[in-house]
């Protein structure tokens, strides 16, 4: 019986170095699109590496870029809040398709509170040297990020706007222009007085949103009704408190608030949307699966994910910054708004 042939050799960057007829840096530089090697020079290289089927390993790759490879994203939320979040979950999905594509990982870490309660998580992660950089999302309005990060000296890029004076880039959207929409919609459905539920008070952009909404108001010529502000868990008796006051129709900031009035309406024996119309914000899965279908509007969080991930990349020297030109938010409306009974 013949005797099995021995495993085959993986190739190695000496290998490569040989056959291109190169010392090993040089493959270093031309495979890692560092300068130091002439253009025919890289071709070789390149060549010889595919011939021979060897690539840089990761670790390797970062050990002589003196990368991790990793970019970091720290949220002060709880597991079952981002259940629920359709903002993430797209956002994440635009993220990571562009890290994928430049061989880097993202290092999410859970932190519960808000942004104070992160700065511990974002000093570790700094002090260690595990990320290259990081993304900043649910931006406050006096964020204390901000200060350790640029005494860190990381690169950082913030998925969202600050509202004062800021050290790094930041890429948004142009989900406040959504608040109109929603509105106009209930103003020419007859609603003369419209009430609006948000998130905390202190995020960027619940605030825009709330600002949004009263320009929205004016500029329909309709009353504005109560205004009330809750974190995710706070949101069952705020929702009753938003009701106790008996609106016609309650613009929210998100589908996770606009649900909770639906829930709340009905524990009154409300009807919706006969006895008070609801819009969400997000368009979340929620919105087209609740009863009835919730009227919502929809921002394309996964182009923004790409957008500030491609930001965060250039910022640390991995790839070209490129411009972003978000689309505009679009209202999708299904039952849960109708003229007033």
């Amino acid at each position: 019986m013949p005797s099995p042939d021995p495993p085959r050799r993986r190739p190695t960057i000496a290998d490569v170095a040989r056959r291109a007829g190169v010392s090993a840096a040089a493959v270093s530089f031309a495979v890692n699109d560092r300068p130091g090697v002439s253009p025919d020079t890289r071709e070789r290289i390149l060549t010889a590496a595919r011939e021979l089927g060897w690539r840089p390993s990761a670790s390797a790759r970062a050990l002589t870029e003196a990368r991790t490879r990793a970019v970091g994203l720290v949220l002060a939320r709880n597991v079952e809040q981002l259940e629920l979040d359709a903002f993430f979950v797209r956002f994440f999905a635009g993220v990571e398709r562009v890290l994928t594509a430049a061989d880097y990982a993202l290092l999410l870490q859970l932190v519960p509170g808000g942004a104070d309660a992160a700065l511990p998580a974002y000093e570790r992660l700094a002090a260690a040297g595990r990320v290259d950089g990081f993304l900043l999302t649910d931006i406050e309005l006096d964020d204390p990020r901000f200060a350790l990060l640029e005494a860190a000296g990381v690169p950082v890029v913030l998925a969202g706007r600050p509202a004062g004076a800021c050290p790094f880039e930041w890429v948004e959207t142009r989900h406040e222009e959504g608040l109109h929409a929603p509105v106009e919609h209930l103003a020419a459905l007859g609603h003369e007085r419209i009430a609006f539920f948000g998130g905390r008070a202190d995020l960027e952009h619940v605030r825009v949103r709330t600002e949004r909404w009263r320009e929205a108001i004016a500029a329909a010529g309709v009353e504005e009704g109560l205004v009330v502000h809750a974190d995710d868990d706070e949101l069952a008796a705020a929702a009753d408190v938003l009701l106790s006051v008996a609106p016609t129709a309650v613009v929210c900031a998100s589908d996770v608030h606009a649900l909770a009035v639906v829930v709340a309406a009905r524990a009154r024996g409300l009807d919706v949307p006969r006895d008070v119309s609801v819009t969400g914000f997000d368009d979340s899965p929620l919105a087209a699966l609740a009863a009835p279908g919730l009227t919502s509007v929809r921002v394309d969080y996964g182009e923004f994910g790409e957008a500030v991930a491609a930001a965060l990349l250039a910022t640390i020297g991995v790839g070209e910054a490129r411009a972003f030109a978000p689309s505009a938010p679009e209202l999708v409306v299904r039952g849960s708004t109708a003229p007033p009974g």
